[in-house]
């Protein structure tokens, strides 16, 4: 999608004038472009070793391209059914330009609940980098910073290290778990927690900027009270 076309129907997708910045890094909901380098990513390289289930649902665990396709059905319906009281934004993260993974956040009637969910994954060849911590904060910035959230969450199995580092490097607080089937045995699932209040004693940052936020918060149920 050339640049004017991301600019024209921005004004009726608003999630398209949405990004984050760090010092490394810029987060954007895909376009057309986006979406096909992000998929020809995943196909070269995968997003986690094989045989291995990190994720929810096993919808990782096949052959590349299959998984490529899924990520896409993914961000299109994130895009396609975000409301008011149910949204699900799914940003392409870029490293000096260069495609690398996807962050996502979840929010169920986000106006009464002020509560957000996260999930992220990074391409095999950029994982270890310090990146995923990086997309993590900004993906915070914006929760609690720029759409006023009371709480963030985050699921994790009990055997996927990194994103329990990301977690308690940030100030997740452990908040229970849930015992899932997964490759027909059980498996763990740690759920994680993290207050506003933690937020602002811990991991705020002012390293993050958030733009076009204004033109999507009546879509994401964050409009600001009067005075």
């Amino acid at each position: 999608m050339a640049e004017n076309n991301r600019n024209t129907i921005a004004g009726w997708v608003p999630q398209y004038q949405l990004r984050l910045t760090t010092p490394r890094l810029e987060l954007r909901v895909p376009d057309e472009s986006d979406l096909r380098a992000l998929a020809e990513l995943v196909a070269a390289q995968g997003i986690h070793d094989p045989g291995t289930v990190p994720f929810q649902g096993g919808w990782s665990s096949a052959p590349q391209e299959v998984v490529a396709g899924r990520v896409l059905q993914y961000l299109w319906k994130g895009l396609a059914l975000t409301r008011p009281d149910y949204w699900n934004l799914g940003f392409a993260v870029f490293l000096d330009g260069e495609i690398v993974g996807v962050q996502g956040l979840q929010a169920r009637r986000f106006a009464q609940l002020k509560e957000c969910a996260t999930e992220s994954w990074l391409a095999r060849g950029h994982q270890g980098r310090g990146i995923g911590t990086e997309m993590r904060a900004a993906a915070l910035h914006l929760i609690f910073d720029g759409l006023g959230a009371d709480h963030a969450t985050s699921a994790v199995y009990e055997d996927g290290a990194a994103a329990i580092a990301i977690n308690k490097r940030l100030g997740y607080q452990p908040d229970g778990i849930e015992i899932q089937e997964r490759k027909g045995t059980t498996a763990q699932l740690t759920r994680w927690r993290m207050t506003r209040a933690e937020w602002d004693l811990g991991s705020r940052t002012d390293e993050v900027h958030i733009h076009g936020l204004e033109a999507c918060r009546r879509l994401l149920g964050a409009v600001r009270e009067s005075a």
